[in-house]
Protein backbone atom coordinates (compact mmCIF):
# COMPACT_ATOMS: atom_id res chain seq x y z
CA UNK A 1 0.00 0.00 0.00
CA UNK A 2 1.40 3.63 -0.97
CA UNK A 3 1.00 5.97 1.88
CA UNK A 4 2.34 9.31 2.17
CA UNK A 5 4.71 10.26 4.90
CA UNK A 6 2.39 12.39 6.31
CA UNK A 7 -0.33 10.02 6.95
CA UNK A 8 1.50 7.59 8.39
CA UNK A 9 3.06 10.08 11.10
CA UNK A 10 -1.04 11.07 11.83
CA UNK A 11 -1.66 7.53 12.31
CA UNK A 12 1.23 7.31 14.60
CA UNK A 13 0.17 10.15 16.47
CA UNK A 14 -3.59 8.81 16.60
CA UNK A 15 -2.36 5.54 17.61
CA UNK A 16 -0.29 6.99 20.64
CA UNK A 17 -3.79 9.35 21.14
CA UNK A 18 -5.87 5.82 21.27
CA UNK A 19 -3.17 4.28 23.99
CA UNK A 20 -4.04 6.65 26.49
CA UNK A 21 -7.67 5.75 25.99
CA UNK A 22 -6.89 2.23 26.64
CA UNK A 23 -5.24 3.51 29.70
CA UNK A 24 -8.30 5.24 30.76
CA UNK A 25 -10.63 2.59 30.00
CA UNK A 26 -8.52 -0.17 31.94
CA UNK A 27 -8.92 1.85 35.04
CA UNK A 28 -12.51 2.32 34.46
CA UNK A 29 -12.94 -1.44 34.01
CA UNK A 30 -10.71 -2.21 37.07
CA UNK A 31 -13.08 -0.06 39.25
CA UNK A 32 -16.68 -1.84 37.67
CA UNK A 33 -18.70 -4.15 39.52
CA UNK A 34 -18.23 -7.48 38.74
CA UNK A 35 -21.92 -7.48 37.19
CA UNK A 36 -21.47 -4.40 35.25
CA UNK A 37 -18.25 -5.20 33.57
CA UNK A 38 -19.45 -5.94 30.24
CA UNK A 39 -19.30 -2.32 28.56
CA UNK A 40 -15.95 -1.73 30.12
CA UNK A 41 -14.23 -4.73 28.34
CA UNK A 42 -15.91 -3.62 25.12
CA UNK A 43 -14.39 0.07 25.37
CA UNK A 44 -11.04 -1.58 26.05
CA UNK A 45 -11.52 -4.03 23.21
CA UNK A 46 -12.53 -0.97 21.11
CA UNK A 47 -9.72 1.11 21.69
CA UNK A 48 -6.79 -2.01 22.00
CA UNK A 49 -8.24 -3.14 18.08
CA UNK A 50 -8.04 0.77 17.07
CA UNK A 51 -4.04 1.04 18.71
CA UNK A 52 -3.61 -2.29 16.64
CA UNK A 53 -5.28 -0.95 13.29
CA UNK A 54 -3.76 2.82 13.23
CA UNK A 55 -0.27 1.61 13.95
CA UNK A 56 -0.97 -1.19 10.97
CA UNK A 57 -1.79 1.44 8.51
CA UNK A 58 0.95 3.66 9.88
CA UNK A 59 3.20 0.77 8.81
CA UNK A 60 1.40 0.22 5.51
CA UNK A 61 0.38 -3.33 6.43
CA UNK A 62 -2.96 -4.18 4.24
CA UNK A 63 -2.79 -7.75 6.60
CA UNK A 64 -3.57 -5.90 9.72
CA UNK A 65 -6.49 -3.79 7.75
CA UNK A 66 -8.14 -7.15 6.44
CA UNK A 67 -7.87 -8.77 10.38
CA UNK A 68 -8.60 -5.60 12.76
CA UNK A 69 -10.94 -4.07 10.44
CA UNK A 70 -14.03 -6.77 10.95
CA UNK A 71 -12.89 -7.31 14.88
CA UNK A 72 -13.57 -3.49 15.06
CA UNK A 73 -16.80 -4.09 13.30
CA UNK A 74 -18.21 -6.87 15.67
CA UNK A 75 -16.66 -4.59 18.61
CA UNK A 76 -19.51 -1.68 17.44
CA UNK A 77 -22.17 -3.84 16.59
CA UNK A 78 -22.19 -5.28 20.36
CA UNK A 79 -21.94 -1.92 21.47
CA UNK A 80 -24.89 -0.91 19.00
CA UNK A 81 -26.87 -4.15 20.46
CA UNK A 82 -25.96 -3.64 23.96
CA UNK A 83 -27.13 0.34 23.48
CA UNK A 84 -30.41 -0.33 21.95
CA UNK A 85 -31.36 -3.25 24.46
CA UNK A 86 -30.60 -0.50 27.10
CA UNK A 87 -32.91 1.91 25.47
CA UNK A 88 -35.83 -0.70 24.64
CA UNK A 89 -35.23 -1.27 28.91
CA UNK A 90 -35.19 1.89 30.24
CA UNK A 91 -38.53 2.74 27.93
CA UNK A 92 -41.39 3.28 30.74
CA UNK A 93 -44.12 0.64 30.67
CA UNK A 94 -48.00 2.28 29.40
CA UNK A 95 -50.55 2.57 31.82
CA UNK A 96 -52.47 -0.27 33.26
CA UNK A 97 -56.13 1.63 32.51
CA UNK A 98 -56.30 1.34 29.19
CA UNK A 99 -55.07 4.80 28.29
CA UNK A 100 -58.81 6.51 27.30
CA UNK A 101 -60.84 7.94 29.60
CA UNK A 102 -64.66 7.05 29.89
CA UNK A 103 -67.90 8.67 28.23
CA UNK A 104 -69.57 10.81 31.02
CA UNK A 105 -73.19 10.37 31.07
Amino acid sequence: MDIPDWVRWAFCVFAAVQLLFVYRDVQLLRRAEPGRRTDPWLNVADSAVGVALSTGLALGSLGVLVGAGPVLLAIGAGRGIRALLARRAAKPAPAADGGALPARE
